[in-house]
């Protein structure tokens, strides 16, 4: 009987403990001020500059007051909330250091690629497929794809390419940018302005680098930089060339200047077998 006495008055003790700890601290935060923001940059590959001014334009925009203000005034779940509500952000996490600063911890989405459609809109796509808005204050420096909305289904597909390019260190430096004309017309702007690449779809990758690099190493100095204004390594084991100036044209083999197109074709590409060729489109 006694132990049962025991445990109550033991139990009535710890609530009391509690409700005790508790207004204290509910006091202590009362007469506690939030002297600054203590703002953690984590699991990014931005510049951390580029984060932090970002945020900031956000928090000055937050519309309650968060330095100055006593902690108990401060709402770390509506701050996570408002904050959270902008795509720019993987995870945000609001708290409170010992010395009474706000803390606050954010891990920015990694973005791949930037969109620009056809309306004049912007935004990002990180590895996902999610849109990310285009804020001016997180700007970065990735791949750009523009895509007219009616192709807007593609972009998946694009982005498979943008993604195989840009780590290849042979074929990413040629790239400036990247256009969707088709289902199965994805069009690579190269650095080098006077022509394009139709790359076709996002099928027989390495086959599709090593005809771009057949074109820029054999065939393009051979034949002149400006003489196409469209490569397409868009079919299997080919390289069609249409040439800038139409009234110029040939067809088959071009043989001039001591190169035959038709043998310059993916000689470095290991496994085929069969004759490659290159037209020459007027």
């Amino acid at each position: 009987m006694w132990k049962t006495i025991v445990k109550s008055v033991l139990c009535v003790l710890l609530i009391g403990y509690v409700a005790f700890a508790f207004a204290f601290v509910h006091e202590e935060n009362a007469k506690r001020i939030c002297p600054g923001i203590d703002l953690r940059i984590v699991g990014h590959t931005l510049p951390d500059s580029v984060v932090r001014q970002g945020v900031n334009s956000q928090l000055a925009r937050y519309s309650h007051k968060l330095k100055g203000e006593a902690l108990e005034h401060i709402d770390l779940q509506k701050l996570e909330n408002y904050l959270g509500n902008y795509s720019n952000f993987e995870s945000v996490e609001c708290s409170f250091n010992p010395d009474s600063r706000l803390r606050i911890t954010v891990a920015p989405i990694k973005a791949e690629v930037r969109v620009f459609t056809d309306s004049g809109g912007s935004f990002y796509i990180n590895r996902y497929g999610k849109r990310i808005d285009a804020d001016a204050e997180f700007f970065i420096d990735v791949p750009v794809l523009i895509a007219p909305r009616k192709f807007d289904a593609c972009i998946p597909s694009a982005l498979s390419v943008i993604r195989y390019a840009s780590g290849d260190p042979e074929l990413g430096p040629l790239v400036g940018a990247y256009k969707i004309d088709g289902p199965n017309d994805l069009i690579i702007i190269p650095r080098l302005q006077g022509h394009v690449i139709n790359f076709g779809d996002s099928t027989r990758l390495s086959e599709k680098k090593a005809a771009i690099l057949t074109a820029y190493r054999k065939i393009l100095p051979s034949k002149g930089w400006n003489t196409y204004d469209t490569i397409s390594v868009k079919f299997r084991q080919q390289i069609v060339a249409t040439r800038r100036n139409k009234a110029i044209s040939s067809h088959g083999a071009l043989e001039d200047d001591g190169i035959d197109l038709e043998e310059a074709t993916l000689p470095e590409v290991a496994n085929i077998n069969t004759q490659n060729t290159v037209e020459d489109n007027g």
